[in-house]
């Protein structure tokens, strides 16, 4: 092989791999500070600079959940990028990612908490002597998810996004300088719907409402105070059906079988709350729709049982 060719090649490999990598979208003069790694951008395809990402696509989902997309993101830092070459390596001192504050905000993003603190604890700060630096050197990505819109009525699946918006300080010399990126990441419906795999009503309940919009880190995902409920597949059941409910100021039970009115998973979840009995579920919404308030209740209705369907107008084909 020729000099020439080798030198082809080599500038070939290297625009390869910063391809791999995807700046944010600031200044061209800052963007190789931050560029995001492990899942590349796909979109627009003329000029990539976002997610998509269809569910159970192994290439880019790693959460089996029928409905969820779980994206792997990892950041690079003072990135060796050709595509920038007005872009210098500089001094980085902080990586913040807009979210939902405090962590007890049921909106609050474990993902872009997780990946702020990666960068932070492991890198920051950095000299500009420190080029190329990833956050997966030391450790795994970080999963992003992002759940589908869910239809009840209609049984389907819309798409969904999340928009990672971040800002790196930092100094070049006596300069400051700062790098603030975006990175929008889409979450597009499979081959699978919602009633894939479902074998019953609770089960109907379980896969299409407390997975994906209760078992949360900041809510149901594990029994602990405030409301010591779980609803997780494995705990939901036991913890609802004739278990007393905390939080009632006239000790009902959470799900009493054949009565929705004295069930107090009904009343939570219509708001029919007095003061003292905490808030509307889901916190802070949004809050189930019609189809899904009448799946709950029918349940309830038709004794709360924990398999086969129970004969809901909202009920899965079956």
């Amino acid at each position: 092989m020729t000099v020439r060719a080798l030198l082809a090649a080599a500038v070939a490999l290297t625009a390869s791999a910063a391809f791999a990598l995807t700046p944010g979208g600031g200044s061209s003069r800052t963007d190789c500070l931050v560029e995001f790694g492990t899942t590349p951008a796909n979109y627009p395809p003329t000029r990539p600079r976002h997610i998509q990402c269809v569910d159970n696509d192994p290439s880019c989902d790693t959460d089996s959940t029928v409905g969820r997309c779980g994206v792997p993101l990892s950041v690079c830092l003072n990135v060796t990028d050709p595509n920038l070459p007005d872009c210098a390596p500089a001094s980085l001192e902080l990586f913040t990612i807009k979210n939902y504050q405090p962590d007890t905000n049921p909106k609050h993003d474990f993902g872009f908490q997780n990946l702020q603190d990666q960068v932070n604890q492991l890198f920051l700060p950095l000299g500009p002597t420190q080029h190329d630096v990833c956050t997966t050197d030391d450790v795994n990505p970080v999963t992003i998810l992002v759940t589908l819109k869910l239809s009840l009525r209609t049984q389907s699946y819309r798409k969904a996004s999340k928009t990672l918006r971040t800002r790196l300080d930092g100094h070049a010399g006596s300069a400051a300088v700062d790098d603030a990126d975006t990175l929008k990441i889409t979450c597009l419906p499979g081959t699978d719907g919602p009633c894939t795999g479902v074998t019953g009503t609770f089960d109907q309940m379980q896969k299409q409402i407390f997975t994906p919009r209760c078992a949360l880190p900041t809510c149901h995902a594990a029994a602990q105070p405030p409301h010591d409920l779980s609803l997780q597949p494995a705990d939901a059941y036991a913890s609802l059906v004739n278990h007393a409910a905390d939080e009632s100021n006239h000790g009902l039970d959470r799900v009493l079988p054949g009565d929705p009115a004295n069930s107090f998973l009904v009343l939570k979840l219509r708001g029919t709350l007095e003061p003292g009995e905490g808030d509307r579920m889901p916190r802070g919404g949004p809050y189930l729709d019609a189809s899904a308030m009448q799946l709950i209740t029918d349940w309830v209705t038709a004794g709360a049982p924990e398999t086969g369907f129970v004969g809901s107008s909202s009920d899965c084909p079956h």
